[in-house]
């Protein structure tokens, strides 16, 4: 059953009940009325004001982009982790190539910021693929905004507006450089390994998004603990030089 149905059923029940007892046990007209309000505003609820997001086009959408992504990753071989950065008011992935010693390059995001926004990231001693995440969108139309409390953008983009989590719970640590993050019943999962390694799966992404719009710092998940009825996230922020 979708949100605003339930929000409609609950104002509908509630109202009967009240107007009942008003009417009848009472014999308040006042009570009766303030419950009958209720009855017609459950209504209007159910009759009238439609979900905002079509839940399964926007996962089907989501699932299709992880796929795109996925395919990319696996032609290159990349599995290291990304940092979720926000340029030019959209949110960009940044993921690392390995460098001759077996380890990623070292983003300097500082150089990043002023280097052409090209698909491969070629920049000094800098070098990765640069793409637009799945979620960039998301925390768009949520209105997610720099300096807002974290755990409230995340609730309102995974709870309330996308409906990817049931809730949410953050917690900030280290003067707010790392974030620990759970996520009761997932709404999206992920068969890309590819993907996952790189970017978390895909409700992680989706966090890791937020968060670095939030923080108005680069963000990468350093440890994702996934189980359909949870994700324990672990984000760090990044250094900006």
């Amino acid at each position: 059953m979708e949100r605003n149905t339930l929000v409609g059923v609950d104002f509908l029940l509630m109202g009967f009940i009240i107007s009942a007892l008003g009417f009848f046990l009472a014999d308040d007209v006042p009570i009766a009325s303030f419950g009958f309000a209720l009855v017609i505003i459950g209504a209007l609820v159910l009759l009238i004001v439609p979900e905002s997001v079509p839940q399964d086009a926007m996962k089907s959408l989501l699932k299709d982009a992880v796929r795109n992504v996925e395919i990319i990753l696996e032609e290159t071989g990349l599995r290291n982790r990304a940092y979720f950065t926000q340029m030019d008011g959209e949110v960009r992935a940044f993921i690392p190539l390995t460098g001759p010693d077996g380890k990623p390059t070292s983003p300097r995001f500082t150089e990043l910021e002023n280097a052409p926004r090209r698909f491969v990231v070629n920049l000094k001693a800098m070098r990765g693929l640069l793409v637009i995440p799945p979620g960039n969108e998301i925390v768009r139309l949520a209105k997610v905004e720099k300096g807002a409390d974290l755990e409230e953008a995340l609730r309102a983009t995974l709870v309330e507006y996308s409906d990817l989590a049931r809730s949410v719970i953050a917690i900030e640590e280290n003067g707010g450089s790392t974030m620990k993050i759970q996520m009761t019943k997932p709404q999206l999962g992920s068969d890309c390994p590819y993907f996952n390694d790189a970017l978390g799966t895909p409700v992680s992404c989706v966090a890791g998004c937020v968060a670095a719009v939030v923080k108005g710092t680069p963000v990468r998940i350093v440890e994702e603990r996934y189980d359909p009825g949870f994700i324990r996230l672990t984000l760090e922020s990044a250094s900006g030089s």
